[in-house]
């Protein structure tokens, strides 16, 4: 048994003491590491499991903001953790759901690996008070949802670093589960402009312009012909019978354009040929 002093020596003297030990080699551990380790416990305990590599853990909650040369950001990490999230939902979904299209699967995958979604996540978990940030970004009150984002999605992939693809899948179903629940019981609200921007920011650096090309009808029963607009590309073209429902209609078959979602049979679509608008129920 190693001797411990008896007197004028602190449990958070010890405590700091033992955490700069290197937990596998034996070695002291850098200074990045000595001064983040409170960050790193508060991460293990959420995520119930204790770091190999203290490292990994400090890299993922790391922002751009605050990198220097001895402490990347969470970048590289969020690139893997991206693909790790993708395949596990997707294969989750997959087998949770055997009877539904691959329409559906992929709605609820968008929704699923959303911003809204992991940055709600991340926060539940209370990773936004740990996120380590530049001194510009620690005076706001509240963080951007795509910080939330990608520090929740580089901390899928410190896990599957340090400690393999199970641990990964087991994080990432405990704290998206509920999620899924919602979908099963049509709770989640499936709104398709969410999931464009949330697309269109992620994947093309811009945001959707929605823009009205036509009205018919009359008054109390006019109808909204609503087009997406992405930099100079024109997307969907959906009636509505009010603006909001028409840029709702719109959105989805921009995400249908662009290979996010699975398109409906030809068929369903039902136009009455004499006004030249979509026929109403």
């Amino acid at each position: 048994m190693p001797w411990i002093p008896q007197i004028g020596v602190s449990a958070k003297f010890l405590a700091n003491l033992l955490f700069r030990v290197h937990r596998s080699q034996g070695d002291f551990v850098s200074e990045k590491e000595e001064e983040y380790q409170d960050v790193v416990r508060q991460l293990e305990l959420v995520v119930e499991h204790t770091f190999q590599n203290p490292k990994l853990a400090i890299e993922a909650l790391t922002h751009s903001s605050a990198k220097d040369r001895d402490l990347p950001c969470n970048e590289r990490l969020e690139f893997l953790g991206d693909s790790i999230l993708g395949e596990v939902i997707s294969e989750y979904l997959f087998h949770r759901f055997p009877q539904n299209e691959e329409g559906d699967l992929s709605t609820m995958k968008s929704i699923l690996v959303s911003s809204k979604t992991l940055a709600a996540c991340a926060a539940d978990i209370g990773i936004d008070k740990m996120i380590i940030l530049g001194r510009g970004l620690t005076e706001k009150k509240a963080l951007p949802r795509s910080i939330l984002c990608n520090a929740f999605e580089a901390v899928i992939a410190a896990l599957y670093l340090d400690g393999g693809v199970d641990l990964a899948r087991s994080f990432v179903l405990n704290h998206i589960g509920k999620e899924v629940e919602e979908i099963i019981h049509d709770r989640h609200e499936k709104n398709y402009k969410s999931l464009l921007q949330d697309y269109a920011q992620r994947n093309l650096s811009m945001i959707p312009n929605y823009r009205v090309v036509q009205e018919k009808g009359p008054d109390h029963k006019k109808m909204f012909e609503v087009m997406v607009e992405l930099d100079v590309k024109e997307f969907g073209s959906a009636w509505g019978p009010n603006k909001k429902d028409a840029e709702q209609k719109a959105a989805q078959q921009a995400l249908i354009d662009l290979g996010v979602l699975e398109g409906p049979e030809p068929e369903e679509e039902v136009i009455d040929r004499e006004s030249d608008q979509p026929a109403t129920n």
